[in-house]
């Protein structure tokens, strides 16, 4: 799980450098506007969940069932899918109707399948 939630975060990195973005636009990988609202809202849903199960394992000391090892795994996939979300979303603002970067969607779906697969390993639900 580390491994794609490092992958996921370097994927972010790479892609807002200007040598990542002309190697991109030269492959011509793209995804559609409907791919990209459909795995942010995917994202949406698995982030709520591992922020619920944070706050609710954050209190010390911490409810019976919770797992510092979730929660440290936890916190870096959500972040890297927050960004790649936040980085897609944007691009969709500011080019309405084209189509999106498909290195920064790799990186929110990877951060959402790290995440699905967090919760189902620990039993983390919200």
């Amino acid at each position: 799980m580390r491994k794609f939630a490092l992958a996921a975060a370097l994927a972010v990195v790479c892609f807002a450098l200007p040598a990542c973005q002309a190697l991109n636009a030269i492959s011509g990988a793209t995804v559609s506007p409907t791919a990209v609202v459909v795995a942010a809202n995917a994202f949406n849903a698995v982030k709520a969940t591992a922020t619920n199960y944070i706050a609710y394992c954050t209190p010390n000391p911490a409810p019976t069932g919770c797992s510092d090892a979730a929660i440290q795994k936890l916190i870096p996939a959500v972040r890297s899918g927050t960004d790649a979300r936040n980085s897609l979303e944007q691009f969709q603002t500011d080019h309405p109707g084209e189509l999106g970067d498909k290195g920064v969607y790799d990186a929110l779906t990877t951060a959402t399948d790290s995440i699905k697969a967090i919760v189902a390993e620990y039993g983390a639900k919200s």
